[in-house]
């Protein structure tokens, strides 16, 4: 893959929020701007951490998502998993039109994830995985009722847990970008805390977004959280709308 292809493809980062919907059948790449975006997880589900599992979907940034390591080609994913799961070459749209070929996981579920190789047309060394179910319906509409995804790190980070509970995981406050704009709702740095990564190299960045549904004061405190300014997430604002996680990017 040409480096400024795979540069612009993972510039930008689509605004996960209700007011933005996405309408392309594959989300485009998040990037954090800092590196510290990163939560410390634990080993993965196996004695053997080189065994791959089908049914794993333990998220270790750097080393695994699932059965997805840096060696794991598509070939091998479709020997492991078979057709009804991978969907080989899939075109994955990045930014100003371009077109990537890469592998779908679980594609048009809540599992759904994305796979970026460093060879774009073999496709033996993934890059990146994006893990961001489908929020929106190809109208825009919000999709009722969408099941939670498997996918987890070891601290217990998924989709859908809530800056609350990000605070928690912490154990303090951390800083989160404003809304509606390319970096719109993803965490800058934890602050020191817990989720710090140890190393200082990131492999996980992860992305907020406000309820699909808000109520008026909700929909107030959004409006003061909005553009290219960090947010600590104890601020009231923030803890009035309390986003929820809705876009992970983990890298090899």
């Amino acid at each position: 893959m040409p480096l400024r292809s795979l540069q612009l493809f993972l510039l930008l980062n689509a605004t996960l929020t209700a007011c933005q919907p996405k309408r392309s059948t594959t989300d485009q790449a998040i990037k954090q701007p800092h590196a510290d975006s990163q939560a410390v997880v634990g080993s993965a589900r196996s004695d053997n951490p080189d065994q791959v599992i089908a049914n794993d979907f333990l998220i270790v940034p750097g080393k695994q998502v699932g059965p997805i390591r840096p060696s794991t080609s598509e070939a091998d994913l479709l020997r492991l998993l078979g057709p009804s799961v991978v969907t080989v070459g899939d075109t994955l749209y990045g930014a100003e039109g371009e077109e990537f070929l890469g592998t779908t996981l679980y594609k048009g579920t809540a599992d759904e994830v994305q796979i970026i190789y460093t060879d774009n047309e073999k496709r033996t060394q993934p890059q990146t995985v994006l893990i961001r179910p489908k929020r929106f319906n190809d109208e825009g509409f919000p999709i009722p009722n969408v099941a939670p995804t498997r996918w987890i790190t070891a601290s217990g980070l998924r989709i859908g847990t809530t800056l609350k509970e990000l605070e928690k995981q912490n154990g303090k406050p951390f800083k989160i970008w404003g809304f509606e704009w390319d970096y719109g709702g993803m965490v800058s740095t934890w602050q020191g805390g817990k989720l710090t990564p140890l190393n200082k190299k990131s492999f996980l960045s992860i992305s907020l977004a406000a309820p699909v549904t808000r109520t008026p004061a909700q929909e107030k405190a959004y409006k003061g959280l909005m553009g290219d300014s960090e947010f600590l997430s104890s601020v009231a604002a923030m803890q009035v709308l309390n986003p929820s996680v809705q876009g992970m990017q983990v890298s090899f």
